[in-house]
């Protein structure tokens, strides 16, 4: 049966997978909605990064799959007048786009053969969510049974019809060890983790602001910064989440290179800087080279 191979295709890879059928798509946008309009999430965020994520045209048949592949985080190194600083990649933040198209081709090839297989441009963590595949941390980000918030979520759209009583269907649970627990509320360091509430105040979160080349505001603490881009104080402090894996992505930027990026910073320009934009290109990174310079600039003061 098309869902055992499925099944055993996901577990040779230590995936988590969902499935569901085709109207999930459009009950995850919905809710999405509803908390906009009840005023649960700030306006500029809705509109900058979940207005969008309508799912796009679903066809009339067939199924949505999620698939959970762990990460670990990415560690590339600037070289400095002082000597050279590591600095944290969250996982997801290097060749996401690339995974996803290589979990796409494998999934095709190996998990449904012979089926359909498209990109799902839509909000997967509600939807997988709902397909039962994840829990919310209080932190709201989602959780994969054995293997907790280090992981990527892939969605897709296939034309199998894939038995929907595999999996159940329904709204977001909140994980059994965040009762009680405010380790996550306590790690954030601009408050963006609310004790009442699963949706996070993402107007606050780190994680945002440094995917932004706005100035940092004058509530975020200097010594908050931990990572190039994302954030993983929360996660990290998460008792429900393994040790963070670290792997080296093999980038090294020149002394030069590091110089160019905070002199772009300073400028709020860029820099044609073939090999820099090279290796950026290689990490699936596409960021100005402003906002990357401004980031490590917080990372350096950060450190002293």
């Amino acid at each position: 049966m098309r869902e055992n191979m499925l099944l055993e295709w996901a577990a040779e890879r230590r995936y988590g997978v969902a499935w569901g059928p085709l109207t999930v798509i459009r009950d995850a946008s919905e809710e999405i909605a509803r908390r906009w309009v009840g005023g649960e999430l700030d306006e500029a965020f809705y509109r900058a990064e979940l207005a969008s994520l309508d799912g796009g045209e679903t066809p009339t048949s067939g199924s949505v799959l999620v698939v959970a592949k762990p990460r670990p985080a990415s560690r590339v190194t600037f070289e400095l007048p002082g000597g050279p600083l590591d600095a944290l990649l969250p996982p997801t933040y290097v060749r996401y786009r690339a995974t996803f198209e290589e979990v796409r081709q494998d999934l095709a090839a190996h998990g449904l053969p012979g089926a359909r297989v498209e990109h799902l441009a839509g909000p997967l963590k509600t939807i997988a969510s709902r397909l039962g595949l994840v829990r919310y941390g209080r932190n709201n980000i989602t959780y994969l049974a054995g293997a907790g918030s280090y992981i990527q979520l892939c969605g897709f759209v296939t034309d199998v019809l894939l038995p929907s009583g595999a999996v159940g269907v329904g709204g977001p649970r909140l994980l059994a060890e965040c009762e009680g627990c405010r380790r996550c509320q306590k790690a954030c360091p601009t408050g963006a983790i609310d004790s009442d509430r699963l949706l996070l105040h993402a107007e606050r979160c780190l994680t945002l602001l440094n995917e932004r080349t706005d100035p940092w505001p004058d509530w975020v603490p200097a010594r908050a910064h931990r990572c190039l881009i994302g954030c993983l104080l929360c996660q990290r402090a998460c008792p429900a989440n393994p040790e963070l894996e670290v792997e080296d992505a093999g980038v090294h930027f020149t002394e030069g290179e590091t110089r160019g990026l905070l002199r772009a910073a300073q400028r709020g320009g860029e820099r044609d800087e073939t090999g820099l934009r090279m290796k950026l290109a290689w990490l699936g990174r596409n960021d100005p080279e402003s906002l990357l310079g401004r980031n490590l600039r917080a990372l350096m003061d950060a450190r002293g």
